[in-house]
């Protein structure tokens, strides 16, 4: 079984806060085998909007999954990027989920209501 101290983050430090301004924690939980799962965490910046623009533009051209590795990797701060690529090999199915997480910072959720007046 997988040492779970491999992919603990550490609290986001004043210097890296000072670098990228507001940071933001994401963690997913994956699953190890049928009976476990290990939660495993990164740190990003706010994603900018000519990042998700870029995102949105290319989706069309080289699909989802591949748009979404590269916006994810445009906003993880550096301390963490190695790291989000080598469980992104493990775990392909990250970047979509985690580019779902921070697209919401940028206004794009799902729980929005329509109601006919």
């Amino acid at each position: 079984m997988e040492d779970p101290k491999k992919n603990e983050t550490p609290a986001p430090t004043e210097a890296m806060k000072q670098k990228y301004g507001k940071v933001y924690k994401v963690g997913v939980t994956v699953p190890v085998d049928d009976e476990n799962e290990q939660e495993i965490s990164y740190y990003f910046k706010r994603p900018s909007v000519p990042v998700y623009d870029r995102f949105v533009k290319t989706m069309s051209k080289i699909g989802i999954s591949k748009a979404s590795k590269t916006f994810i990797l445009d906003s993880v701060v550096d301390e963490d990027r190695e790291r989000l690529i080598a469980d992104m090999e493990e775990y392909p199915g990250l970047s979509i989920t985690i580019g779902n997480k921070l697209g919401e910072l940028l206004g794009l959720g799902n729980d929005v209501n329509l109601k006919k007046l």
